[in-house]
């Protein structure tokens, strides 16, 4: 859709006779604002035409209304909430800056009623107008304070709006140019509305603190103590606050840092579970409830001991699908500042394990990419039960769609493509595989549920993240014969939650010496890992495909 020259000096020409305000939004799109002391009229005029298109309003759009913010301690899946019922912690804590899901209108009867942050009474509405508009009202009531004002993201899938409400009146905002496409979207997923709780000087602090999580370990170094792949203390402290928080798991640091284990003491399928303390794994055990981000495994090769693995941390100096000698790969993990426990496979299972057989299916798939196409899809796998807090449900297709704009290619990578197997197309961009799915009945996050499917063939090869490049060895190992499991569909704590592991081994004097309470050795690290149903569960035909990770409690219903 264009906005020509016509429409152009039509604006101008409403400007300047009936006094309105013509401004370009943060989205590219033209606005033309009439107001008196009790309305305020507003036209948005959607566009996608990059003359209208500021990339630099956008990232600024995506600073202050995506980046992350945390509710970790209620659920926003309800229809309503306010900002003082869901702010468990204060504004400055991590995570602190994604908006509120206060609901959606879905036709013109609906109607949203809630408490603002300014207005003790806010009310929607909505109206079908025309063929390509659709008109919203917002009644705004009972002001708290003279200075006060409230903002408010509204949206569909790929149209956005953001709207101050400054003054006690009406606001009428219509949506115009909106396509066939748009109308399909609209009747299923509604208009959604989002409010945000603090003011700038709190977001920004919130954003400074989430940023700690993730400036340090840049480098591959571990002489610098900043840029370098050790992890700054800083960072550490910082994720450790993030855990307590978020599990009530308080980190015990451990006075043996190193247990050197004779390597015959390692046998194939042994899983090396890691945690590394440098946000990105912790924001993986949020989403998860998982105590351990990173998942290896031993593997003998021509009588030499190996870690195989997939892995592309910035910290490490290989990137891929990969295999390293045991001793280098200590030597790596210990400048990475990696946690580490190894979990022995049972006797029963050490015995069904087939080495050839492993080998052989790794050296078919070494040096295939990190699984960024399917990385979401091992904890997706409910539309609404398996977000952390900090990040509802119902903002998840707005923002792959607003990243979708600014970083196209890295989009089509972590998530369209997956989107294409689901539905059985091929090249279809965001937006399409959005329409597409929604002529099938189907929202994006219904979508994003369905089961991954292992021996999906992605543009660069199989897909394949760390925990399921593990359970993709242990199928190809013959540890699970007659099932029907896919490894896709299983995060780290899936993994070490199987009922194959020897909770009862006998350790070496060594291991517990250092952690005399674990029942397993834990030969790297910092930091204590304790395992929360560390082998429990029976492997089964179609395990993890539907499971819920709701936080805080994280329960995990028998046979999903």
């Amino acid at each position: 859709m264009r906005l020509g020259t016509t429409i152009l000096l039509s604006l101008l020409f409403a400007q300047a006779i009936f006094a309105a305000t013509v401004t370009t939004n943060k989205f590219g799109s033209l606005e033309v604002t009439k107001e008196s002391e009790d309305i305020l009229e507003k036209e948005v005029f959607f566009s996608e035409d990059a003359q209208y298109y500021d990339y630099v309003h956008r990232s600024e759009h995506l600073l202050n209304t995506i980046d992350q913010a945390k509710k970790n301690k209620l659920n926003l899946r309800r229809d309503i909430t306010t900002c003082e019922t869901e702010s468990a912690f204060g504004p400055t804590d991590e995570f602190q800056f994604t908006p509120i899901f206060v609901g959606k209108l879905l036709n013109d009867e609906s109607e949203v009623s809630y408490e603002g942050q300014c207005f003790k009474q806010i009310k929607f509405t909505m109206e079908h107008v025309g063929e390509d508009s659709v008109k919203v009202h917002i009644d705004a009531r009972k002001k708290r304070s003279t200075f006060c004002k409230e903002a408010l993201f509204l949206s569909t899938t790929v149209r956005h709006h953001v709207e101050y409400l400054f003054l006690e009146r009406k606001h009428t905002i219509t949506f115009k140019n909106l396509d066939a496409d748009d109308f399909i979207d609209l009747d299923l997923g509604g208009i959604r509305m989002y409010l945000f709780c603090h003011s700038i000087t709190e977001s920004f602090m919130s954003v400074f603190n989430t940023l700690k999580l993730f400036i340090g370990g840049l480098g591959l170094n571990p002489k610098y103590p900043v840029i370098g792949s050790h992890v700054p203390e800083y960072m550490q402290q910082a994720n450790r606050h993030f855990i307590k928080e978020v599990f009530g798991w308080e980190m015990e640091e451990r006075e043996t840092r190193e247990v050197v284990l004779d390597e015959s003491y390692i046998h194939d399928g042994d899983f090396l579970a890691i945690t590394r303390l440098d946000g990105l794994d912790e924001i993986i055990m949020w989403g998860t409830g998982s105590h351990v981000g990173h998942s290896t495994m031993a593997l003998w090769i021509d009588d030499e001991l190996h870690i195989v693995e997939s892995q592309d941390g910035w910290y490490w100096p290989k990137s891929n699908i990969q295999r390293n000698t045991y001793k280098q790969w200590i030597e790596w993990a210990k400048n990475c500042d990696f946690n580490v426990i190894l979990l022995p496979l049972k006797d029963e299972y050490r015995e069904k394990f087939d080495n050839a057989a492993a080998v052989e299916f790794f050296e078919t798939i070494e040096g295939m990419p990190y699984g960024y196409h399917n990385f979401l899809f091992g904890w997706i796998d409910t539309p609404d039960d398996n977000y952390p807090p900090a990040l509802p449900a119902e903002f998840i297709g707005i923002a792959f769609e607003l990243f979708s704009e600014l970083l196209p290619s890295v989009i089509n990578s972590f998530f369209v493509e997956a989107m294409n197997q689901r539905l059985g197309t091929e090249g279809y961009n965001f937006k399409q595989v959005v329409y597409e799915a929604a002529k099938r009945n189907k929202t994006l996050v219904q979508l994003m549920a369905e089961p991954e499917i292992d021996g999906w063939m992605y543009s660069d090869g199989y897909s394949y993240v760390c925990s399921s490049f593990l359970i993709a060895m242990y199928k190809a190992a013959n540890l699970f014969p007659g099932m029907e499991i896919q490894g896709t569909e299983f995060g780290p704590k899936d993994v070490y939650q199987l009922n194959i592991y020897n909770s009862t081994a006998v350790l070496p004097e060594q291991c517990k010496a250092a952690d005399p309470d674990l029942p397993y050795c834990q030969i790297l690290g910092r930091y204590r890992l304790e395992l929360e149903g560390y082998s429990t569960i029976e492997p089964y035909s179609h395990m993890n495909e539907n499971c819920p990770s709701v936080y805080p409690e994280y329960v995990r219903p028998d046979g999903c």
